[in-house]
């Protein structure tokens, strides 16, 4: 096992946790905008390493355009949430914000750009994207009953899943390996380790916070596979993006992690889908 890196991993949580206790706590006033400027600024740098992956494999993208407007993706989200904009907004905002791209594209001067326009545009628009879209759904959770509490669920749900998978996969899982070709190192013993470990936070919270939870069993037990799964799926399509890049991580901010995208991807599938469970079983 490489404990270099697992100690990097909870060290990150052990970090990362009590400041984001401040920002969803200690600074819950105002809709948690402390909470969500943080996102903001995670969407921007995400999508500057969205475009390092396409620089790697020497695709042109528009270098400040997309990750400015996948700041705003995020940003649209607490507007709306905050009740300063129209509910429906977030739906609106992408597709303005892609056809900005699509019209920014169509005003190249250079005539041999306009050979390149199918993979700047779809390359720009993956870049807005990934991961602002789907961290505006975080900053979503704001709206969902005892916020605070459910986004501190999400985040747990998500790192409990990661840990228990790496730490189950690198002791156990050389015997289990799937021989995934994006990536090979995962195992069955860590994916089902990941989803005993989201199982136990939910349990956790369960116990500790009834309130927020009103799931029956059945409820909780598809709660948790779809959590589990997803987690295990974005972490999976990351590791497609970077082997597509022939890069190891997308970027270097974090030490001993590599990128902010290597640490959030996660959580960027389960989003979604967490917002909209926890509002069908509330």
């Amino acid at each position: 096992m490489n404990w270099k890196s697992f100690s990097s991993r909870l060290l990150l949580v052990i970090v990362a946790f009590p400041v984001l206790g401040v920002l969803i706590f200690l600074a819950a006033g105002l809709h948690l905008l402390p909470f969500a400027l943080a996102v903001v600024a995670a969407s921007v740098i995400g999508a500057i390493e969205s475009r390092g992956l396409f620089a790697a494999r020497g695709i042109t993208t528009t270098p400040y355009l997309a990750p400015i407007l996948a700041g705003t993706l995020p940003l649209s989200a607490w507007l709306e949430v905050a009740g300063t904009i129209p509910s429906g907004w977030l739906r609106a905002w992408p597709a303005a914000c892609i056809g900005i791209i699509l019209v920014r594209a169509i005003l190249q001067k250079d005539p041999r750009r306009i050979q390149e326009f199918l993979s700047f545009t779809s390359s720009s628009v993956f870049i807005l994207l990934y991961p602002a879209y789907f961290l505006s759904w975080v900053v979503r959770l704001i709206a969902l009953p005892q916020p605070s509490l459910s986004i501190l669920l999400f985040l747990g749900l998500v790192f409990g899943n990661d840990m228990a998978a790496y730490l189950a996969g690198s002791l156990w899982g050389g015997s289990t390996q799937l021989n995934l070709a994006i990536s090979p190192q995962k195992s069955a013993v860590g994916f089902i380790a990941g989803l005993v470990g989201t199982g136990i936070v939910y349990t956790l919270f369960r116990l500790v916070v009834p309130s927020l939870l009103s799931a029956s069993l059945v409820q909780g037990i598809v709660f948790c596979l779809v959590m589990g799964l997803t987690v295990i799926l974005g972490d999976l399509v990351e590791s497609g993006l970077k082997r597509s890049a022939h890069v190891k991580d997308s970027g270097i901010i974090i030490p001993g992690r590599g990128g902010l995208l290597d640490s959030i991807d996660s959580m960027l599938l389960s989003a979604p889908l967490f917002y909209g469970l926890m509002r069908l079983f509330q």
